[in-house]
Order: C-alpha cells, then sequence, then structure tokens
C-alpha cells in the first residue's frame, strides 16, 4: 500500500510513493485492491517484486561539502527493508548530471516509472539546477540519469494515455498557473506543456500532488493553496482529470469538520478500489483555530469512490481525546506532522500511522511517538488504536528531550510471505543528527520485537545535524 502526502509546512511539494494497493503480507479479508496508474506502480527501483524505500537526506555532506544533499535507497528482499543493504546517490556518483555543491540540497523525491519500462524511477531536485531523473532497471536505482528539462515534480499519468506527465507551479506570472509538462522523453526531453489551471489572483499555489482518487487510470491533482494577503488562509482542493482538463470536486465533511490548513496523505484505508485522503491538521495559532477541536493535532480520513469521494461515510476529526486513543490532547503534541498509510496486520485494510513529534514523555519534552490507527471498511475510529515510542519495550534507545520520535513515517508494503515494514524516523535524535527505525508487520500490526534502528553511521560516514530520516519515501 502506497502512500503520498501534500506537506504544509512548506511551499514545496514533494510526493512520498505511489497511491495504490499492494497484496496483504497475510491472509485475511478478501477485498478489492485499489489499481495504480500506468506511471504510479509499486516502488520497485529493480524490478524483483520487493518495494524498496529511500531516506532523503537533504542537508547531507558529500565529499566535505556540506548540505549538497544524497539519497541512500534501501532495497527490498525477501527478508524485507535492512540497513544493511543500501546505495547512496549524490551528484558525484559516476553518471548523475552535475556536481555536489554547497546547500545544492540533492534530493527530495518523486518515484514514478517515468520511461515506461517497468522500473521505477525517481525525480530529484538538485538546488537552483534542473531537477534530475534517476533511472531505475535491474541493477537499481541510478542505472542512468538524465536533467529533466520542464518544471515540477508531480508525476502522474494526468492524461490517461499511460506516459508521465510531471505537474509543476509556475509563479512568474501575476496569478500563477500549474502547468503540465507531456510527452517526456528518455533524454529528458518535454514535448508538449499545457496550462491546467490558473489561480485568481488571490489564491496562491503552494503544492500539487498526483493521485488516481476515482480510480479511472487518469491521475488526479490534490491542489494545496493560500492566500495573498491573508496568513491564515489555505487548504487542500481536489481536481479530477478529465483526460483533458480537470474538475474541481468538493470534499464533504460531518457538522464542525472543516478542512482547510491540513496535510492530506493519500492510501487505501478501506481496502475498495479507490484510494482514500487522510487529513491531518495541527493548531495554527491563528483565528481558524476557533472552529478545530483540538489542542495538538488531529486526523480525519475521507474515503474515496467513484466521483471522488463516497460521501455515505463523512470525515470527522479523531485526537486523542477520542475514545481508545492513547493520551491525552494536549497543546504541542503535533499529532499529524507525519502520516503513512499501509496494510500492517495483513487484513487487506490500511492503517492510518500517524506521528506525534511533540509528545512529551515523562520529562522528555517532545520525544516523540506515533499512533496506529486500524484500518476498517468504514475507516478508522479510536478503537484499537497502538501506541509506538523509544520507552515501548523492545524498541531501541531511550526518550530524550527534543528526539521528535514520530517526526517522519513511512509504511513498506509487504509481498508474498513478506510482512509490511513501518519505518519511524526521529530527526531530533543524538542532537537532530537523526535516526530511522523499522518494525516489521504481523496479524496483530507493526511489533517491536526485533525492531532496528540506524542512521548515517550506518551508511560509513560521520553523523552529523542532517536530521536524518526526516524525509522517507
Amino acid at each position: 500500500m502506497k502512500t503520498s502526502r501534500l506537506r504544509t509546512a512548506s511551499a514545496i511539494f514533494v510526493t512520498l510513493a505511489a497511491t495504490a494497493t499492494a497484496a496483504p503480507a497475510f491472509s485475511g479479508t478478501a477485498v478489492a485492491a485499489a489499481q495504480a496508474s500506468a506511471v504510479r506502480q509499486q516502488v520497485d527501483f529493480n524490478g524483483d517484486g520487493y518495494e524498496d524505500m529511500i531516506a532523503s537526506v537533504l542537508d547531507g555532506t558529500v565529499s566535505g561539502i556540506k548540505k549538497a544533499g544524497y539519497v541512500a535507497v534501501y532495497r527490498g528482499d525477501a527478508k524485507g527493508i535492512s540497513p544493511a543493504r543500501h546505495q547512496v546517490i549524490n551528484q558525484n556518483t559516476a553518471g548523475v548530471p552535475g556536481s555536489a555543491a554547497a546547500n545544492a540540497r540533492f534530493g527530495g523525491s518523486a518515484p514514478a516509472d517515468i520511461d515506461a519500462d517497468g522500473y521505477t524511477d525517481l525525480l530529484v531536485s538538485a538546488g537552483n539546477g534542473r531537477p534530475i531523473i534517476l533511472f531505475g532497471g535491474k541493477s537499481g536505482l541510478g542505472t542512468r540519469a538524465v536533467e529533466f528539462q520542464g518544471q515540477g515534480n508531480a508525476v502522474g499519468d494526468f492524461g490517461g494515455d499511460g506516459r508521465a506527465d510531471v505537474a509543476g507551479i509556475d509563479n512568474t506570472e501575476w496569478a500563477g498557473r500549474i502547468v503540465l509538462s507531456e510527452n517526456i522523453g528518455a533524454d529528458g526531453s518535454v514535448g508538449s506543456t499545457r496550462t491546467a489551471l490558473t489561480a485568481d489572483g488571490v489564491t496562491t499555489y503552494e503544492g500539487l500532488q498526483a493521485a488516481d482518487i476515482n480510480n479511472d487510470g487518469k491521475d488526479d491533482l490534490l491542489v494545496r493553496t493560500g492566500c495573498n494577503d491573508e496568513p491564515d488562509c489555505g487548504g487542500t482542493s481536489l481536481y479530477l482529470s478529465t483526460g483533458t482538463g480537470f474538475t474541481r470536486t468538493d470534499i464533504v465533511t460531518a457538522p464542525g469538520t472543516y478542512l482547510n490548513h491540513a496535510s492530506v496523505t493519500v492510501g487505501s484505508v478501506n481496502g475498495d478500489a479507490y484510494p482514500d485522503l487522510v487529513f491531518t491538521r495541527r493548531p495554527t495559532g491563528l483565528d481558524s483555530d476557533v472552529d478545530f477541536p483540538s489542542k495538538g493535532g488531529a486526523v480525519a480520513v475521507a474515503l474515496g469512490g467513484p466521483k471522488g469521494q463516497n460521501t455515505s461515510v463523512k470525515p470527522k476529526w479523531i485526537t486523542q481525546a477520542t475514545a481508545g486513543v492513547p493520551g491525552a490532547d494536549e497543546k504541542g503534541d503535533a499529532l499529524g506532522a507525519s502520516a503513512a498509510v499501509g496494510d500492517l496486520d495483513g487484513d487487506g485494510y490500511g492503517e492510518v500511522v500517524v506521528g506525534l513529534p511533540g509528545e512529551d514523555v515523562g520529562t522528555a519534552k517532545d520525544a516523540g511517538g506515533v499512533l496506529v490507527f486500524k484500518g476498517r471498511a468504514s475507516g478508522i475510529t479510536g478503537a484499537d488504536t497502538k501506541v509506538i515510542g523509544q520507552s515501548t519495550v523492545d524498541v531501541p534507545g531511550v526518550d530524550e528531550q527534543g528526539d521528535a520520535f514520530g517526526g517522519e513515517v513511512h509504511v513498506v508494503s509487504g509481498a508474498k510471505n513478506v510482512p509490511a515494514t513501518l519505518a519511524v524516523a526521529a530527526p531530533g535524535e543524538n542532537t537532530n543528527q537523526g535516526g530511522v527505525w523499522l518494525f516489521k508487520g504481523s496479524r496483530t500490526g507493526p511489533v517491536t520485537k526485533g525492531s532496528v534502528s540506524f542512521g548515517e553511521a550506518s551508511l560509513g560516514v560521520t553523523p552529523s545535524a542532517v536530521r536524518f530520516g526526516n524525509w522517507l519515501g
């Protein structure tokens, strides 16, 4: 089960992974699987059938050059993901265009099969230079690399023709617009471009995400917007693709549930053919908090459907004050600063994993934790919710001030006889060096026994304050 998220902390959008459902790790309830776009298949760079994972380290040092940035690739196999199996790619890697430069922050990622050869590729940014396409192949990611001649990094098949398109935000014009780069060549060239949406002069475009929400074979757009003259303004709108254009579709909510200022993660929660939208929001400190029923953050699920949403189940906020959810709804918890969706217990429904990086544990302020909400046909409730932190039995490490455990979460889909894996990052670990923890799925969800943690040292480099794990995909 793949997930992707619109991050509201930055005007730059980065997509975590594809949006479709993989086979459950274990036998369970039989459900329909969501169909992957021809472009956005399983994140499998070497085509061996096992999902891979990346850690994008934008502030990483390369050959002594600070904040040059690199991508660490962790290949999946019949034993799952292991920190021992890794590959590091940067702009000093043979075949990658350009060279490592200070503050280039090479990384970020949009995994997709851009050249339609059956291997997942990766579109990465490289400072002020052109984005770079790292192509996958039998030997893995980076088999070949070219500069991308278009703009943007939200990759999808918006026309439904089986070919990759890239959506980007063009703010050179006063109103701003969303531009699609189409007919992408193997050399990174763009055959044609077209304007998909144009801002109204008050609204500003801040982020994009591609996902086939209504499962019609055409990727749709989730558009994060703000306002030119109002800081307490913004939200995410859904635009369904018609093949030649886009139609805005409202998300219907329960009374009192306002989804503005929310981050969006896409994944299959209820196991049907339609991806679902997981909204997470933290208080803004502005007037909009009057309509928001939480001090520390909340999560809500809008189930997908053939028209974009299954309106029979309206999303409503779940907080740490909801029955069954561990902890208390407290200021600064930052519930929902990260989110991921994946089937961690093999029953065909996707668990919703939500980070709590601001959670205080004892005297350890902002030690952090994660909540795992059980997926069901009707979405999620507070029932059977689990919490994991560094004080949980068998989890390596200890709760310390500022660890921010749960600052990033990601689910690596399972395969036949291989359970899914939950990856959790603590970007603040060891004075912002950061670290990642891996938890295997089981019939009861993610298990802590046998869990492992790792950081930059596992790559053979001296750790520094790069917040390793802050970006997983």
